[in-house]
């Protein structure tokens, strides 16, 4: 019984080492292909169109990594609907959540005379792009590369529901390494030169997201409601900033 759960504990280790190998890989492919472009006619100032083929090429490998494990494995990884019911109240209570935080961040941002600067001009091509970015393809991307991937393959491992276990706030430890794997996404870093930057805020920030995507994903076992979650949340961030930058002007 101890072998078992040394084994079991084991394989989980390696399989997020993998995990997190392999949503780099995929980020820095989908970097590498996003680079062979040039998007100066229709992007100018580079805001929107390198980081939808970034994505959508990220999103692919993840799909293809799915479709592979789901034939071999037969893991459900959450694309159906799942429970419509509980979905729908994540997105409810979600949204009106997020909204009224971005809100009240940002009202204090301009009460505080803190300005929000854009280094390329709030047209409506740019504002469209962006916000056509955020809402179409951040969300269904990192999704199922960040939430439904890691999370379907590490529940997959544990097995039964019994076996799993929870933190005291009743949020399962396939959720949590999830987040923690998420936030490490937006470290950023290159090998040559070798550098490392990240936002401290804003990994804790993706971190306490990344739970809320995971609790919905997990409870209503469909990957659907975090996507548009995702969305709505990015959606909001850029969009209610790009108001008050025009009210500021």
């Amino acid at each position: 019984m101890i072998d078992s759960k040394s084994n079991q504990r084991g394989l989980s280790i390696v399989a997020i080492a993998l995990l997190l190998i392999f949503q780099q890989f995929a980020s820095k492919v989908g970097s590498l292909i996003a680079n062979c472009f040039n998007y100066q006619t229709i992007d100018e100032y580079g805001i929107f169109a390198y980081v939808s083929v970034h994505h959508i090429v990220q999103m692919l490998i993840a799909i293809l990594a799915i479709i592979i494990l789901t034939k071999k494995y037969k893991i459900d990884f959450g694309f159906s609907l799942g429970d419509k019911k509980l979905g729908r109240k994540y997105l409810i209570v979600f949204t009106v959540s997020i909204l009224i935080f971005t809100i009240i961040s940002y009202g204090i941002r301009y009460l505080s005379n803190q300005t929000i600067e854009y280094d390329f001009p709030l047209n409506a091509k740019n504002i469209l792009g962006t916000l056509g970015f955020q809402l179409f393809l951040s969300g269904p991307s990192e999704e199922i590369l960040f939430r439904a991937l890691p999370i379907g393959v590490l529940t997959f491992l544990v097995g039964s529901n019994k076996l799993r276990k929870f933190t005291k706030l009743n949020i399962s430890y396939e959720i949590f390494i999830a987040a923690i794997l998420f936030s490490i996404a937006h470290i950023r870093w290159t090998i040559n030169p070798f550098s490392i930057s990240m936002d401290y805020l804003q990994l804790i920030y993706c971190f306490v997201l990344g739970i809320a995507y995971g609790k919905a994903y997990e409870e209503s076992k469909s990957v659907i409601y975090p996507m548009i979650m995702h969305s709505i949340s990015n959606v909001f961030v850029v969009g209610i900033g790009y108001i008050f930058s025009i009210i500021i002007l």
